[in-house]
């Protein structure tokens, strides 16, 4: 059987080059399966020197370089004289008008950007989405998480145990159902997160550079209203509340989160103090965000673990909290209206019918 060997480098609409190599027995449209397993246009023309010669090539220099070992963009990598032709794609003006397409290409782009970014960490987008997903939600089942990220759970289930030999996540058993195992961010998955966050933040700093601070508070604010219309569930979880729409600054999503372990008096001014900003305070319950609207200090004091729901004779619903908490020797907090997942508001009674559930501060 004749097989037909095809080798050559590729580049993409913004000059990133590849080096390719396509056996097969039957005619076949290697540009076309290049650019589906790259999830970009490529343009595959001869290697100098032929197939020999591409063999003889030494390895990349890095993820986004070419078989010399040229950075990206065609420059040697001290940056000194320029390496092969330069792209000379352009978009074409009419397309500039169709704001789907805008974000068509920008995505490519961040994405590009963004990947780079989490290659260097040894990580891929979806370790980055679970991650967050779980950071933001609390401990949750795989399935649920799965589901919740629209995400094959065989798939889901390769994400999280890459996780766990990090050292990032754990699976444990749910304390409020001991039959439940529940994925969960562990501290030091949480000290990484927020070092990778900081990181991966240069790549918005890259994409919008030609934006002042406003412009790009701005652009935020009208993406996420685009993002909620997109995709509405789950509502009051990951977008910002309507009141927020054009915030003086959006801050980050760990901004609002509740450390049962402070003390009460302090919660309850950090609860308050959080009301008109974004994000709104909030904690977990079994696996879902739930954002304080009003609290106050406890007349009497609790014992417990930091985070135990507790009813009290004469004060509705407490929250065990401090450093002392297990010795009962201060205060807790007094739950009372609260936003559940999907923007419902509700009281504190009717949320927690029953006491004995745990908050989680920390997944």
């Amino acid at each position: 059987m004749e097989h037909r060997v095809t080798s050559g480098t590729a580049h993409d609409a913004n000059g990133t080059r590849f080096a390719v190599v396509g056996i097969s027995n039957i005619p076949t449209d290697w540009a076309r399966v290049f650019s589906s397993l790259a999830d970009t246009d490529l343009t595959i023309g001869p290697v100098p020197g032929g197939f020999s010669a591409l063999l003889a090539a030494p390895s990349p220099a890095g993820a986004a370089g070419d078989a010399t070992g040229s950075a990206p963009g065609g420059e040697a990598p001290g940056g000194d004289a320029p390496v092969g032709p330069r792209s000379l794609s352009t978009t074409p003006p009419s397309v500039l008008s169709l704001n789907a397409y805008l974000m068509y290409a920008l995505g490519k782009a961040a994405r590009r950007r963004l990947t780079e970014k989490l290659s260097a960490h040894g990580l891929r987008l979806w370790h980055l989405t679970v991650m967050a997903m779980v950071a933001d939600l609390g401990p949750q089942m795989k399935t649920v998480l799965a589901s919740r990220l629209d995400m094959n759970a065989s798939d889901l289930v390769k994400i999280v145990n890459d996780l766990v030999k990090t050292g990032h996540l754990d699976c444990a058993r749910d304390p409020a159902d001991r039959r439940r195992v529940v994925v969960r961010l562990t501290p030091e998955g949480r000290s990484f997160l927020a070092r990778l966050n900081a990181d991966i933040a240069s790549a918005d700093d890259d994409i919008l550079a030609p934006l002042s601070e406003e412009e790009r508070d701005v652009l935020a604010s009208l993406l996420r209203r685009v993002h909620r219309h997109l995709e509405p569930a789950p509502a009051g979880v990951v977008h910002e509340h309507p009141r927020y729409e054009t915030p003086a600054r959006a801050g980050s999503v760990e901004d609002g989160r509740i450390d049962w372990t402070r003390p009460a008096e302090e919660i309850a001014r950090f609860v308050e103090d959080r009301l008109h900003l974004f994000p709104t305070a909030y904690t977990h319950h079994d696996g879902r965000r739930l954002e304080l609207l009003t609290a106050r200090v406890s007349d009497g004091t609790y014992s417990g673990a930091p985070g135990l729901v507790l009813h009290g004779e004469d004060e509705g619903v407490v929250i065990v909290t401090g450093p002392t908490a297990a010795t009962g020797a201060g205060p807790g907090l007094v739950l009372g209206r609260l936003r559940a997942e999907g923007g419902r508001e509700v009281s504190a009674e009717e949320y927690f019918p029953s006491p004995g559930a745990l908050l989680a501060d920390r997944p």
